[in-house]
């Protein structure tokens, strides 16, 4: 099978969002589904993806072939990002299939939930006419660690594991953004301390030194009004900036950049676009 480039970036693509829906790679990269299952076939039966089929998950209504990387596709990924196989093969490990239990079920959820805003974000940009495109970067390839001093403490070396990273322009502004995907999982404790890890990662001087920018936002997706209003409130105790939420179904290229989000410290419903203190780099306000 010659590979064509198309090709090569649904390898890369995948690997890079762990495994994606045949609906969701025809909307990144064909222009019908017809044409989407045409060729990924050919890529499964050539040995490039492997294909699954699996129970309704929370996240999907229906049980459509769910690809990930293949062993030949490896090759490809790793030749073309420029990634050592065993780390591209170490990715592949990670979804070991044990559809029977629960654990494994929230997990696949999760990560389809992040691609998916991913893709929303992918399109909102393009759809809008005053924003571009910056870069995403998947959780793969942004866990970072950083060090912090603690009182009577001393220094701690903090583990960094944010589902994403995006940026995009707004006229002159650059905004950038990290992503969490929350599915009701998390004790409020929990997330609290997710919380304070990024305000320490904020205050450690690693996020500039990493990503080349001053300021960011963290994105809270979440599974509905209810715990979304609690998570606001755990995180009002710790900061009033930063933290952004909304819920998952909000999270579509028609609505992400309108007024569907609430704000940390704030009243009413926001929008990503809101001028923000600070000239020609937004503030993490």
């Amino acid at each position: 099978m010659a590979l064509t480039e198309r090709d090569k970036d649904i390898l890369a693509r995948i690997w890079q969002d762990r495994m994606l829906y045949t609906s969701q790679i025809e909307r990144i990269f064909f222009p019908s589904p017809q044409a989407a299952n045409i060729r990924l076939r050919r890529l499964w039966e050539n040995g490039y993806l492997d294909r699954y089929f699996l129970p309704t998950l929370i996240f999907h209504g229906s049980s459509e072939a769910l690809y990930v990387l293949g062993r030949k596709g490896a090759d490809v990924v790793s030749v073309g990002l420029g990634v050592e196989r065993a780390k591209v093969m170490q990715g592949m490990r990670y979804l070991k299939w044990k559809t029977g239990t629960k654990s494994f079920l929230l997990t696949l959820d999760h990560t389809l939930a992040t691609a998916e805003f991913r893709i929303a974000f992918e399109e909102a940009t393009a759809d809008h006419p005053q924003v571009q495109y910056g870069r995403w970067v998947p959780e793969r390839m942004c866990q970072d660690e950083y060090q912090t001093w603690k009182l009577m403490g001393g220094k701690v070396i903090g583990k960094f594991r944010p589902d994403g990273f995006g940026q995009y322009w707004h006229g002159d502004r650059l905004f950038s953004f990290f992503v969490e995907v929350d599915l009701a999982t998390m004790s409020h404790k929990a997330f609290a301390s997710k919380v304070q890890r990024y305000l320490d990662y904020s205050k450690s001087g690693r996020y500039e030194e990493r990503f080349g920018a001053k300021f960011f936002r963290v994105l809270v997706a979440t599974v509905g009004s209810g715990r979304l209003q609690n998570l606001k409130r755990t995180t009002e105790k710790h900061t009033d900036s930063i933290f952004w939420f909304t819920t998952l179904g909000q999270v579509c290229r028609e609505r992400f950049f309108g007024k569907v989000w609430h704000r940390t410290g704030k009243d009413g419903l926001h929008s990503l676009l809101d001028k923000a203190r600070g000239k020609g780099v937004t503030s993490d306000r």
